[in-house]
């Protein structure tokens, strides 16, 4: 276990910065900061300011990748007003940003060359549209997406819901008054400026809010690869296929067990793994026939696997995913496409079962209006493989969206929601949560 120690900035205190900002009679903010484990060369004082407020909204999701996308798409379907705040400028994060397009655990590889669907919902509507237009081809049980397509059709998505969005965008602080976090402080071209939130759904990769409001957490580190795509590749010797003829995926698993929070490590390895790639494609036309193949793109997002995990109300155990428990607070199943170590027993994909995630490993302990979704939800190390793939990412965030909008029309917290009511309305958007 891991809870970080928060680095207080300076002498600069908390009523210096929100005086000026607070009206009169308002109940006190408190500031929530960033901790740092890079070696320091002292400290700074940050001069007290006044931030100005840009924008409010119900449901704020922090975070634009598979998890953020449906979390934001769910909330805005219960009938909440919904902001995804993303730094990138596209939505998808790893899965169209790195080309981590095929949609692993949205089905269970089994022995007989069938497989069981455990991901539907906003992952099989996604699934569903790029189908319609070609760009889905399957790999094994695995569903494999353009990512340019799958960008396109996500921002349609996100627009159909209503949802609104900000790119360029990095969360960089919150605020919060008592248990609840009531601001998020974002830097972008236009500045450093505030979002107003009655709720909050952590979707971003790294934990970051989760950090900031004090929750425990664990850090993991694991390798730290790319995904990349070549082009007239018809005759390459080495690749998987896309839905395009004439370009294939490339893939490195790259450097092992890696910091994903050391920014100066990121840079240096993704320095390395552009060159690795540019150098890739040089050799592969080589081969005969592969005269034109072309380095057609590199990922625009460093391929980190996992960072932080929240400690949740309750982590999802290994045994639990291995035996196949049940969960009287199900919100949904994802698929188990590794080998998963249990007992001294390696079980392998195509034996495994299905699995569910509870409501309670989406929960912090002691924040009431934050939910988690994506790579960072609460799960024991052993199923890192699986938590963290898109498909589990999808059902995660979708589960999240849907409590966080229950919880805006209920004016409840997040561990106050009613479960039987979340169930029910998740099974109304065809999210499976039966054996």
């Amino acid at each position: 276990m891991d809870r970080r120690k928060f680095l207080e900035i300076g002498a600069l205190s908390t009523g210096a910065v929100l005086a000026g900002s607070l009206p009169a009679g308002a109940k006190t903010e408190t500031v929530k900061t960033s901790s740092t484990s890079l070696p320091t060369q002292g400290y700074v004082k940050e001069p007290a300011r006044r931030i100005p407020v840009v924008d409010k909204a119900d449901v704020v999701v922090v975070g634009g990748g598979p998890a953020g996308f449906a979390a934001a798409i769910a909330a805005a379907r219960q009938g909440s007003d919904v902001l995804v705040l993303e730094r990138q400028y596209f939505l998808g994060g790893l899965f169209t940003g790195c080309g981590v397009t095929p949609i692993i655990n949205m089905y269970n590889p089994v022995k007989d060359g069938q497989s069981v669907k455990a991901v539907s919902g906003i992952c099989e509507e996604l699934c569903e549209r790029l189908d319609k237009v070609g760009m889905i081809s399957f790999e094994k049980c695995r569903p494999k997406v353009d990512p340019e397509a799958a960008k396109y059709y996500m921002e349609e998505m996100l627009s159909e819901a209503g949802v609104r969005l900000l790119y360029g965008v990095q969360a960089a602080q919150i605020l919060m008054s008592g248990d609840r976090v009531t601001t998020v402080i974002v830097e972008g071209k236009s500045g450093r400026v505030a979002i107003k939130a009655d709720y909050v759904i952590d979707c971003s990769g790294d934990g970051d809010i989760l950090e900031w409001a004090g929750e425990d957490f664990n850090v993991y580190k694991d390798d730290i690869g790319a995904m990349w795509r070549i082009g007239h590749a018809q005759a390459s010797p080495r690749g998987s296929k896309t839905c395009i003829p004439g370009v294939l995926t490339r893939h490195t698993t790259g450097e092992r067990q890696q910091d994903g929070l050391d920014m100066y490590n990121l840079t240096r390895i993704q320095m390395g793994l552009r060159k690795m790639m540019w150098e890739d494609a040089t050799n592969l036309r080589a081969n005969p026939g592969c005269e034109d193949l072309f380095l057609m793109d590199t990922p625009s997002v460093v391929g980190v696997r996992i960072t932080r995990v929240l400690n949740s109300v309750a982590n999802v155990t290994v045994e639990g995913a291995a035996v196949g428990k049940s969960y009287d607070d199900v919100i949904g199943f994802t698929g188990g496409d590794s080998t998963l170590v249990w007992n001294d027993m390696k079980i392998k994909a195509g034996t495994r079962k299905i699995w569910q995630v509870p409501y309670s490993a989406l929960l912090p302990k002691t924040v009431s209006n934050l939910w988690v979704a994506g790579r960072c939800f609460g799960f024991e190390r052993g199923l890192t493989y699986d938590a963290r793939e898109i498909g589990t990412c999808l059902m995660t965030g979708q589960a999240a969206g849907t409590a966080a909008g229950i919880a805006a029309l209920r004016r409840c917290g997040c561990r106050e929601v009613d479960v039987p009511e979340l169930q029910s309305r998740l099974r109304g958007q065809k999210v499976r949560l039966d054996w």
